[in-house]
């Protein structure tokens, strides 16, 4: 059985990186927080890769992943995640068919709950 990355293939998971990032870029909450980025087309890059490995794709690079503390560094609160979740979802079902889709998103949903829970206080 072949991985939602194998059946999606890089180019539709790097599409959905750059479009996403695009969007981020202008969008009023989140374009503060990722002003970080000086080299999107690099961070876009990564962000396919981690992508492509999440969705059950061979790694390519040699890159590591710390996605909570990342996150979490450049202040990314739990409202963020859902502002995030709600430019993400579009996007992959743009050019994701079902259930390929669901699955993108249940992984992402789920990633978006580890940085929320990282940056929530404990009282």
């Amino acid at each position: 059985m072949s991985s939602i990355a194998q059946r999606l293939g890089r180019e539709v998971i790097d599409t959905v990186s750059r479009q996403f990032y695009a969007q981020i870029r202008v969008h009023p909450q989140l374009a503060p927080i990722f002003a970080v980025v000086h080299d999107w087309p690099r961070h876009e890059a990564h962000i396919s890769h981690f992508w492509w490995t999440v969705l059950g794709g061979d790694a390519y690079l040699d890159n590591q992943y710390n996605v909570a503390r990342k996150h979490l560094d450049i202040g990314v609160t739990p409202a963020l995640v859902d502002e995030w979740l709600a430019l993400f979802e579009p996007i992959v079902r743009r050019h994701v068919a079902s259930p390929d889709a669901d699955e993108w998103l249940r992984k992402a949903r789920m990633i978006g709950q580890s940085i929320a829970l990282m940056n929530t206080p404990l009282d």
